[in-house]
């Protein structure tokens, strides 16, 4: 057996005894009688999960799902919404550098990862490139929920994995109860020079509600424990064949300096809203502004592979982040994002007869994504959406409640330059759906819904054919493009069930079909992709792929012990992926969506022992496990899957002090696809201090915070990203700042 066998043996035996241990210990609650519990045995905080048809605690849903907020979302809020929940089970980042990055849930991600705002679809150009950010702020939300598993029910083909739901109520719910709420923060790091502020103001009178929030944000390039290649010389080797290797040394040297070029982030936005809130109805608007500038750093080369250019890895950098400057040989890539989004809602409880809910929502979203290749524009991206939602939840009819509705979206999507791997497209889609809850006793529900869909997606198929000239230089066919169209209707049914095994405990069960249509890009994508490095080729006759959903969980909610084990299988007909075939073109290696059959099998633990209330405060214990196997149909692996991990930590807090530890330990990832490197695994410690200083009476307050992330200044990687091997995440990072809540 060698060496990375026998670690991973150890890490699953590790696993099973942590399950092991959870079993016992909810044995030996069951045992207890509830009068035992003190004052010191605190139940969980209730937390409320609104992308779920009927409003309700994340432990009495029969899936799995998280919720951050509070000081749990201050502690883990970060510049990408990805690295916010990557430290949590099941969840992590398909990072792009520290300051882009897109959920992953369970393995799944880009396409199959619905990224919602307030229960609306974010219009962006994150699931097609990882270098595009997420057109949300992470520091302006209330909440952030995560529903692990397929949500195709309620949010379509782009939930097949699970959503994720920023909920900032930029449109008020209700009206203050002081006339005015808000809060106000400013915060600075070591390793990024970060200089960051936001505001919040809610405030109202009468039947009127108003909301302002804003943020403002300015980084250098971040540091980095070593070198930004992981494999420097293999990579120097590939990109330069033929070249004198004298400059190796020089090279590495650089690479060493311990900070990552062209990482920086400059970023603002804000919203403002209103509301009129009346005894039954409410009617709101608001205006969401998102602009981002940053770098996309793992100096990507903009020569194609025959061209002769001598690309000098020892060049000096300018640290302007304007698109100023002289022309250098190698071209630094930087991104102005710019995001537009007006939402509007009419809500009614009891609107008429029969029904105890009328909800509609309409987002719109003008989105523009330029690249900059140096001074040059590269590559233009634009997308104009419409997002229509309506829902009606019913009063009980016999044994059952619920809701049904329509969703109709709209996008109408670009990308116009030299190196646009995507054609224009346009996607229209119509949903319909029905979800409904049958409470057979106190003790025992079950949930399941359907959902029908129909797809249109109008798009140009894009041949590249070329043939070399005396210089290198590619003579394109001038033949128009092919317009091309496809049609799906995917349909999805699921079936969920809740027992309540005490007063302490339930079991959950999930049993779900859900089909995906295709994207635009997995279907039409034809050319050079530079952000991932890879020419890639779309297939326009793929199929469907639909989810055979399985999963179980044993739920510990109440008392001194908390916790939680979850199984599940993914099993995939057609899954949907992206190749390496080994092949070259315009000097870049092929990757060719294609499909076949695939297996997602894995499962998350967790758990948390409250201590209660000490003479030394309130001790909270805490700990979790994941893993996830993902493999095809002929037995190689899916690309890009998340390591196994554990991790352990400990909560504290008195009336006035707060502190957590967590330690997170990544192992290595080896189960690679075809052409996929390795990725080395790593030690993640993490630390926080925080003070709290009442102010007028208790009405207001003081927070003064400083978090130690990545303590051991360790070199990370996450599996999931396509620039694993370019760019680590940020090192040792000391973080300071200041909020008041009034």
């Amino acid at each position: 057996m060698n060496t990375q066998s026998l670690t991973g043996l150890r890490r699953r035996s590790l696993a099973c005894a942590i399950t092991s241990a959870l079993v016992l210990a909810a044995s030996q609650a069951a045992a207890q009688t509830g009068d035992q519990a003190s004052e010191d045995r605190l139940d969980i905080e209730e937390v409320v999960v609104t992308a779920t048809p009927i409003d309700r605690a994340s432990t009495e849903l029969t899936q799995s799902a998280v919720v951050l907020q509070g000081s749990d979302l201050n502690s883990e809020v970060t510049n990408s919404l990805g690295d916010t929940l990557s430290r949590l089970p099941g969840l992590s980042n398909a990072s792009f550098g520290q300051n882009v990055g897109r959920p992953v849930i369970r393995g799944q991600q880009k396409a199959r990862i619905g990224v919602l705002q307030d229960g609306m679809n974010i219009f962006d150009a994150s699931a097609p490139s990882q270098d595009h950010a997420v057109a949300t702020e992470p520091f302006l939300a209330d909440s952030i929920e995560v529903l692990l598993g397929p949500n195709t029910l309620l949010y379509g083909s782009s939930a097949i994995g699970g959503v994720v739901n920023v909920v900032t109520n930029t449109i008020p719910l209700a009206v203050p109860e002081d006339g005015f709420e808000g809060r106000v923060m400013i915060q600075g790091d070591s390793a990024a020079d970060e200089r960051f502020g936001a505001g919040r103001l809610d405030f109202g009178t009468g039947s009127f509600a108003f909301h302002v929030s804003g943020f403002y944000r300015r980084t250098d390039d971040y540091e980095i424990p070593g070198a930004a290649e992981l494999f420097p010389d293999e990579d120097h080797d590939d990109d330069h064949e033929g070249e004198d290797h004298d400059d190796d040394h020089d090279h590495e040297e650089e690479e060493m300096t311990g900070v990552l070029e062209n990482s920086f982030l400059d970023n603002e936005g804000g919203s403002i809203g209103g509301a009129w809130i009346g005894d039954n109805w409410r009617a709101g608007i608001s205006y969401t502004a998102y602009n981002s500038n940053y770098g996309i750093p793992g100096g990507h080369e903009h020569a194609h592979g025959d061209e002769d250019e001598d690309h000098d890895h020892d060049e000096d950098h300018d640290e302007d982040h304007d698109h100023e400057g002289e022309e250098e040989e190698e071209e630094i890539v930087t991104i102005d994002l710019e995001s537009e989004r007006i939402d509007a809602v009419l809500n009614g409880t009891d609107p008429f007869a029969g029904f105890s809910e009328f909800d509609l929502k309409v987002g719109i979203t003008d989105y523009t994504h330029t690249e900059f290749e140096g001074v040059e524009t590269g590559t233009v991206f634009d997308s104009e959406a419409t997002d229509l939602r309506l829902q009606l939840s019913h009063n009980p009819i016999g044994v059952l409640q619920g809701a049904f509705g329509l969703q109709w979206s709209d996008s109408d999507f670009s990308a116009v330059g030299e190196e646009a791997f995507v054609p224009p497209s346009t996607t229209e889609t119509w949903g319909l759906f029905l979800v409904e809850t049958w409470e057979i006793n106190d003790s025992f529900l079950i949930d399941f819904g359907l959902r029908y869909e129909d797809t249109q997606i109008d798009s140009f198929l894009i041949e590249h054919e070329h043939e070399e000239e005396e210089h290198g230089e590619e003579e394109h066919d001038d033949e128009p493009p092919v317009p091309a169209s496809r049609d799906f209707n995917p349909f999805s049914v699921s079936l969920g069930a809740k027992w309540e095994v005490n007063d302490f405990s339930h079991l959950t069960f999930e049993i779900a079909r859900a089909e995906r249509a295709p994207s635009s890009y997995e279907l039409f994508s034809n050319g050079p992709h530079i952000a991932t490095q890879t020419f890639e080729i779309g297939d326009p006759n793929l199929n469907k792929e639909t989810n055979n959903h399985y999963a179980a969980t044993y739920r510990i909610h109440s008392g001194s012990l908390t916790g939680a084990v979850t199984l599940y299988l993914d099993d995939y007909d057609d899954y949907i992926y992206q190749a390496n075939t080994g092949e070259m073109e315009d000097g870049f290696p092929v990757a060719v969506w294609q499909q076949q059959d695939a297996d997602f099998t894995g499962g998350e633990i967790e758990l948390r022992y409250d201590f209660g209330l000490t003479d030394l405060g309130r001790w909270q214990l805490f700990g979790f496990y994941d893993y996830v196997d993902a493999e095809l149909a002929d037995g190689s692996n899916v690309p890009r899957i998340p390591p196994q991990r554990i991790g352990v930590g400990v909560d504290w807090d008195t009336e006035r002090w707060g502190a957590n530890v967590t330690w997170i330990n990544a192992d290595d990832h080896t189960d690679t696809a075809e052409f996929e490197t390795p990725t080395p695994g790593y030690d993640l410690l993490n630390a926080e201090i925080a003070y709290f200083l009442p102010l007028a009476g208790g009405d207001a307050e003081l927070e003064f915070y400083l978090q130690g992330r990545n303590l051991l200044d360790e070199d990370i990687r996450n599996s999931t990203s396509f620039l694993k091997d370019d760019a680590p995440q940020i090192g040792r990072n000391f973080v300071f700042g200041v909020r008041a809540y009034f």
